[in-house]
């Protein structure tokens, strides 16, 4: 009997020590699950305070909604940007109506577009909004950013208007210079050396009238002051007047023309804008395309689009500086120039505002050494 006791007693030793060991690993379970829990509030803690400096101290107004459309949060900024107050959980359409963005924000929310962006004027105001796609809980829903922009285009109209305003006040000396250029050539003797200078002087002249003029309408183009008037054209007879003025000069370098355009194909165009962007690519393909290369001018239409490439076997621009050369007055360096007519560096910068101004868009293409492609579109004309 004793013998059994003892065997109980002993047991039940054993099953207390489990216990006991059981209960002192969960106890430091316990505390290694609370350490965790307080390292990870004072790290959501931290977030959180990074989060509500960075959104509410930055310049941009910062909207978030929810699969409905409804606000989930919105900073400082975008409450003044937007004048409300307490947004929280309202429809964000009923809030910021006048901005009538609610289209961008619905294809977004419909997983129609990814990001969308849009300016919109309000009064004195001007905003850039853009819509994105995110994930707020487990639905699709969208970040808005607002950015005023009313500084940036107030200073844009400051630079065009200088511009316009400086190769306005150009025009009076450049033609008083000219005319005493040309009188003084008059005057000279056929045989005299000073002929040279003269030359040279009416060379510089040249240049500057064309900065001149090329400064004025980059400038009207830019504000939208020089007017775009869009018609039904035919294509082949644009292509046709630009070659009447340049044919002279394909000639003189014994350049090989070649053209592939198709037949009645109309294009909705400003025609002295078109024109003026066909001259200066093909311009740009007689300059820098050696004695006895090969221009080509194709043209094909693209949906609603009707797309325009002019290719050349020139001496190429370098890829470094193909992002750049729609700058305005950005050159390619010089050096690979020599000897060739100057540039002001506007006559790409132009024609990109011709051609949006068109509603469409112009890139190119180009292998240094082997020559270019330029591209632009036009909208095609249709019969409706």
């Amino acid at each position: 009997m004793e013998l059994v006791f003892a065997v109980i007693v002993g047991t039940l030793l054993v099953l207390v020590g489990v216990f006991k060991r059981r209960e002192d690993r969960a106890r430091e379970q316990c505390q290694r699950v609370a350490q965790e829990i307080k390292q990870a509030r004072t790290k959501l803690q931290c977030l959180g305070t990074q989060w509500n400096a960075v959104t509410q101290h930055i310049s941009e107004g910062i909207v978030l909604l929810d699969a409905r459309g409804h606000i989930v949060f919105l900073n400082a900024r975008a409450e003044t940007l937007l004048n409300v107050r307490q947004a929280v959980g309202q429809p964000f359409e009923q809030l910021a109506w006048s901005l009538h963005i609610q289209p961008l924000v619905a294809d977004v929310l419909a997983q129609r577009a990814d990001a969308l962006s849009q300016i919109v004027t309000q009064e004195e105001r001007t905003l850039r909004v853009s819509v994105h796609a995110c994930t707020v809980g487990e639905g699709q829903g969208a970040l808005i950013v607002l950015t005023d922009i009313t500084e940036l285009q107030r200073l844009g109209r400051v630079r065009r208007d200088f511009v316009a305003n400086i190769s306005h006040e150009l025009r009076t000396p450049l033609t008083s210079l000219q005319i005493l250029v040309d009188t003084l050539a008059n005057e000279l003797l056929p045989t005299s050396p000073a002929h040279t200078w003269v030359d040279k002087l009416q060379n510089q002249l040249d240049a500057l009238h064309q900065l001149s003029q090329e400064l004025m309408d980059l400038a009207l183009i830019e504000s939208g002051q020089m007017p775009i008037k869009l018609v039904p054209t035919p294509l082949q007879q644009l292509v046709a007047n630009v070659l009447q003025v340049f044919q002279p000069q394909i000639e003189r370098k014994h350049l090989i023309f070649h053209q592939d355009l198709p037949d009645s194909l109309n294009v909705l165009a400003d025609a002295t804008g078109v024109q003026r962007v066909l001259g200066n690519l093909l311009h740009n393909a007689i300059k820098f395309t050696p004695s006895g290369g090969r221009i080509t001018l194709r043209a094909r239409q693209t949906d609603e689009m009707v797309e325009i490439q002019v290719q050349d076997t020139g001496i190429g621009i370098p890829a470094e500086a193909l992002p750049r050369i729609f700058e305005r007055f950005y050159k390619v360096d010089q050096a690979r120039t020599a000897g060739k007519t100057r540039s002001t560096g506007l006559g790409l910068a132009i024609a990109k505002h011709l051609v949006e101004a068109h509603g469409g868009k112009i890139w190119a293409e180009s292998v240094e050494g082997k020559g270019s492609t330029f591209y632009f579109t036009l909208p095609l004309a249709t019969d409706r």
